[in-house]
This record gives C-alpha cells, structure tokens and sequence, in this order.
C-alpha cells in the first residue's frame, strides 16, 4: 500500500494532509489492478472515508479503465484521481508511460 499525501491545497496552513491510499494487487488473470481509495483521514465525510474511488488494471500491454467513468463530462477531481493513479505508474513500472519536457514556445509576430 502506498499513501498520496497533499501538499498542495493546505499550503498555506503549513500542512500535508493525507487524502489518498494506493493498493496494488493481482488479479485472477495475473493483472496487475491499482486502485486509488480514499484515506480513513478526517479530511474526508465519514462515509466517504476509505471508499474505493478508481481502480486501473495493467495488462502489460494495456490499461483498463472502468467503463464510461470518463465519458460525458467528467469533473476536476476525477481528473486529479486519473492523474494521481498515471503518475504513480509512470514513476513505478518498469516501463515508464512517458517521461519528457513540456516548453511553451513564445509566439512571433510579423507586420505585413
């Protein structure tokens, strides 16, 4: 088990809080599934605490995502909680998804 800990929304009160607990286990088949649950942290309602919020299964050739979770429109939090579960993969498989820069080019302007 992993813990993903904030330190972005409580910068200003000095803290890091824990929201998030990623568990990486097997499946039947002998695929990996990562699942993002929410932390039992009081940061989260008492019902919320410890819910199951996304889980990916890693072919090793593939990733699947849970049907239609990301049609339609899909809010800012379900896109930190993707973010989350890709980073970690992308920091933890042997394969990493992606790795780079990212650079904004200036624009150039020419008077005709």
């Amino acid at each position: 088990m992993y813990r993903v800990l904030n330190t972005h929304d409580y910068k200003e009160q000095n803290m890091i809080v824990h929201e998030y607990d990623i568990v990486v286990e097997m499946n039947n088949n002998g695929h990996e599934v990562i699942t993002l649950k929410r932390s039992q942290d009081d940061v989260w309602a008492d019902g919320k605490r410890g819910e199951e919020v996304l889980s990916l299964i890693d072919t090793g050739d593939a990733i699947i995502y849970p049907k239609r979770m990301y049609a339609g429109d899909v809010d800012y939090a379900q896109h930190a909680e993707l973010f989350i579960l890709l980073t970690f993969l992308n920091k933890t498989e042997f394969m990493p998804l992606y790795k780079g820069v990212i650079e904004e080019v200036p624009t150039k302007n020419f008077e005709i």
